[in-house]
């Protein structure tokens, strides 16, 4: 039997040809003829226009520009003064951008439906007790802006949701945070080898640190910390729950390696215990508690390696055994930094127990700490900001902030494990492993930091409610 020949994909025409000679004559004429700056110029603008046109057909291709600009803190601090007081940096151009993008997508595509904000009426409740206390908090100013920040979060929070509605999208997010880890990483390393850190050495000494910490490009190597936890668990979480191609996984291998180094190196405790306990997440969703002996034998190995090769190993020792001593040598003028985070927290009970339904208002806790601390507390530590997110909450949105808090985090730990549970994609129930182990790593985190208005926090909450929807739809279609 004569089978018929393979269908040969149709040649293009000649006019697609002539439009490459044209193009090609275009740019030899441009480097001949065209002087090196004005070349630069217009090609810098012909660049950009064609990303703005992408970026209205496509809206989720901003997600590289937000990863990169949280990436870049505080070196990415465009305009440092304004009339508010709040620099204006790369993320705040690059959110615009996101909100723009969406609007005029939705226009030019008559788009009507958008995804259920599931968690809007918690964060209503959140949101609406915070407006409040701006009547009587006593820091007005303070308070007003960390509610315009709030606001302004919570949009972005829906904004992922919205742009995420591909599988294509999302892994735009895990690949674009991977190359984040790997160049965050390689500064921590170079700022620790060199000794020539971002931050002066009198800052991150005052901050918890006996030796200078790598705060990379961040203002705070706790916040830096955070970074590389959160991209490291959820990295972690897809490595172990799905296989994959050759290089991708070697991409992200590296990735999450390089990010574990550099989170050693930050010194952070709190996160160090975060991304422990982010992956024992991960090991229980895959049910793979076994492979907990081999990370155990691989950090022993890690030790060993720190021990031998890495400047202030010894620091890195002190640091971690200090996680186990703190009732121990609580007190102590050692242990300034944990002992100061306890007081932080029991101040902001008292404050709470002053205050118990709507709280001191927002961003009070700086003002009144004076009243409440123990006369215990290191009088040397420079800083009045609560070290717990939840007794700040507490302390200054009172029981009620506290409740739609706790609804937030229920709900969005919710709607994580049903989607790891009911996705049959094996890489969106991987990244959805990887977001709900994140997520629970935030969670330790935030109750030595405080951290609340940490850009990837919102990113990787929406995250999930997007990762879910996208599983629901694959199921449909099915």
């Amino acid at each position: 039997m004569t089978q018929a020949p393979p269908t040969l994909p149709p040649t293009p025409g000649i006019g697609w040809f002539t439009a490459f000679l044209v193009v090609q004559l275009l740019l030899v004429v441009g480097v001949v003829w065209v002087p090196n700056n004005l070349l630069l110029g217009m090609l810098g603008i012909v660049i950009g226009v064609t990303y703005l046109a992408l970026l209205v057909l496509h809206p989720w291709t901003i997600i590289p520009m937000i990863v990169a600009t949280t990436a870049l803190d505080i070196t990415g601090q465009l305009i440092k003064e304004t009339p508010i007081g709040i620099p204006v940096t790369g993320f705040h151009l690059t959110l615009a951008l996101m909100g723009i993008a969406v609007v005029v997508n939705a226009f030019l595509r008559r788009r009507v439906d958008f995804p259920d904000f599931e968690l809007k009426v918690p964060l209503a409740v959140l949101f609406g007790v915070m407006t409040l206390s701006l009547t009587y908090t006593p820091s007005f100013v303070d308070g007003t802006l960390g509610v315009i920040r709030t606001l302004f979060l919570i949009v972005f929070l829906y904004l992922t949701q919205v742009i995420l509605d591909s599988k294509k999208a999302v892994d735009t997010v895990v690949l674009s945070i991977a190359i984040a880890l790997i160049g965050g990483a390689i500064l921590a390393l170079i700022q620790i080898v060199t000794e020539r850190f971002y931050l002066p050495a009198s800052f991150v000494i005052a901050v918890g640190a006996n030796a200078p910490r790598a705060a990379g490009t961040f203002h705070n190597p706790n916040t830096f910390g955070t970074f590389l936890m959160c991209g490291s668990v959820l990295i972690v979480g897809i490595l172990l729950s799905c296989k994959m191609s050759l290089w991708r996984t070697m991409l992200l291998s590296l990735a999450a390696a390089m990010a574990l180094v550099g989170l050693t190196v930050t010194f952070s405790r709190a996160n160090w215990v975060a991304a422990g306990c982010g992956i024992a997440t991960i090991f229980i969703l895959t049910k793979k508690v076994r492979y907990a002996v081999y990370g155990v034998l691989t950090f022993l190995v890690m030790i060993v390696a720190v021990k031998e090769f890495v400047p202030f190993a010894d620091h890195i020792f002190e640091r971690f055994k200090s996680i186990f001593t703190l009732f121990e040598q609580f007190g102590e003028a050692g242990r300034a930094s944990s002992s100061g985070r306890v007081y932080f927290a029991l101040a902001g009970l008292e404050m709470f127990l002053d205050n118990p339904l709507l709280g001191a208002g927002w961003r009070s806790f700086p003002v009144l700490f004076d009243e409440y601390k123990s006369p215990d507390f290191p009088y040397w530590i420079p800083t009045k900001e609560s070290h717990t997110l939840f007794a700040n909450i507490l302390a200054e949105l009172g029981l009620v902030g506290f409740i739609a808090s706790c609804w937030i985090v229920v709900r969005t730990l919710g709607c994580g494990l049903r989607g790891f549970r009911d996705i049959t994609d094996p890489y969106l129930r991987g990244i959805m492993c990887g977001l709900v182990a994140a997520f629970v790593g935030f969670q330790v985190s935030l109750s030595f930091t405080a951290d609340f208005s940490n850009n990837y926090l919102w990113l990787f909450t929406g995250m999930i409610f997007a990762v879910s929807a996208l599983g629901r739809q694959q199921q449909k279609a099915v």
